[in-house]
This record gives C-alpha cells, sequence and structure tokens, in this order.
C-alpha cells in the first residue's frame, strides 16, 4: 500500500509537471499570435519569470524584496502595456532562452572541482555509494546535458531570428519538447550498454527519485 501511495504522489505530480509545460506552450502560442494583446495578454507574457522569482523567494533571504519587486515590475508592465505589446514574441523567445540556458548553467556548476555532478547525485539517491565507473559515467552524462541545454538556448534563438516569431512560436515547443526527450531515450541506451545492469538504474527510477523525494528513495533501495 505504502508503494503504490508513493507511486500515485509520483504520477500526480509528474501529471502537473506536463500540465505546466503544455499550459507554457499554450499561454506562448496566444501571446505571440493576438494581433492586438491587452493587458492581461502582455501580464500573461511575463507569468514565467514572475512565478520563478517568487518561487525563489521562499528559499532565500531577501524574500520580502522579491516579492515586492515582483509586484512594482507588475505594475510598470501594467501601466505600459500598449508599448511592450509590440515586443511580446522577444519577451517569450528571451524567457525560453533563458530558462535552457539557466538549465545549462545549474548543470555546469555541479561539475566544479569539489562538487558532485548533478546526476552523479541522482545515482547515489537510487544506488548508494557509486562505483568508480558510475562515478566517471555520471560526470559525463551532466556535461552532456550541460551542453545540450545550451545548445538548445541556441537552436531556439537560431529559431526565432531565421523563421521569425509567429513561425518560431509553433515549432520551438514542440521541437525542444521532442529533442528532451530523445536525449532522455538515447542516454538511457547508452547506458544500458556501457553500465552492467546490476549498476544501472531505469528511468523510472530516476522520475520517481525526482518527482516522489526522500520516501520513493528508501522504497527503491528496499526493493533492489
Amino acid at each position: 500500500m505504502k508503494y503504490k501511495a508513493i507511486t500515485l504522489r509520483a504520477f500526480w505530480k509528474a501529471a502537473l509537471f506536463l500540465s505546466v509545460l503544455i499550459g507554457y506552450q499554450l499561454l506562448t502560442y496566444v501571446d505571440v499570435s493576438t494581433k492586438n494583446p491587452g493587458v492581461l495578454v502582455v501580464l500573461s507574457a511575463f507569468i514565467p519569470v514572475m512565478t520563478g522569482l517568487l518561487l525563489m523567494s521562499w528559499r532565500t533571504p531577501f524574500k520580502e524584496f522579491l516579492i515586492l519587486s515582483v509586484a512594482i515590475s507588475g505594475m510598470i508592465i501594467w501601466c505600459n502595456s500598449a508599448s511592450i505589446a509590440h515586443y511580446i514574441g522577444w519577451i517569450c523567445m528571451v524567457q525560453r532562452s533563458a530558462m535552457f540556458t539557466l538549465l545549462a548553467f545549474a548543470f555546469g556548476l555541479t561539475l566544479r572541482s569539489g562538487r558532485m555532478p548533478l546526476i552523479s547525485r541522482i545515482a547515489e539517491m537510487v544506488h548508494g555509494p557509486l562505483s568508480g565507473r558510475l562515478v566517471r559515467y555520471t560526470r559525463k552524462v551532466t556535461v552532456a546535458w550541460t551542453l545540450f541545454f545550451l545548445a538548445l538556448a541556441i537552436l531556439l534563438l537560431l529559431m526565432f531570428f531565421i523563421l521569425g516569431q509567429h513561425v518560431w512560436v509553433l515549432f520551438s515547443g514542440t521541437a525542444s519538447t521532442v529533442l528532451i526527450a530523445s536525449m532522455f531515450i538515447i542516454e538511457y541506451a547508452v547506458r544500458c550498454r556501457q553500465i552492467p545492469i546490476s549498476e544501472r538504474g531505469s528511468m523510472v527510477a530516476g522520475v520517481r527519485v525526482y518527482f516522489g523525494g526522500r520516501q520513493s528513495v528508501a522504497i527503491i533501495k528496499s526493493d533492489s
């Protein structure tokens, strides 16, 4: 029963994540495609960055400052929405490219000397202490994801300038989703070739750890 409860919780968290992702794609399409965007459409274009700042505020000692900054920024956007409306496509493009750049930065930071690479940390949560082979492999995977997110950010920029914003909004979300899914599949195929099954975790185990928290880790270890 406990296993089913954790799995169900992980499923709903994953479903929520996918719903937010799809909603973000639809919101971007509406923002860029609207011919005469009103105040609410202009404000909606800034939802991702404002939401990110509010989420960050709960983990910093500058919570009040960040919340106040978001509120003031919202008022400035509201008052200047007519002018900002002409740059909605650029705003959406910069936000999406910045998101993947920040992901590359987050993965890359963990590659510094004395730090545990992000993929190594997730693998250790699933397996416990890692063998030398897994340490080397998970570090290479962290490097691969860092370069992948950086390349994806550059690709979105090129698509915007070459295809134009109206074509970009149709393909950027689909392209990024397909490429990320392909990256997961390719990495797992490489893992199956290079890592023995006794040391290999499944993609499901990694997702369960990520979305299910510490209780999921304990269940995975007890099952192995």
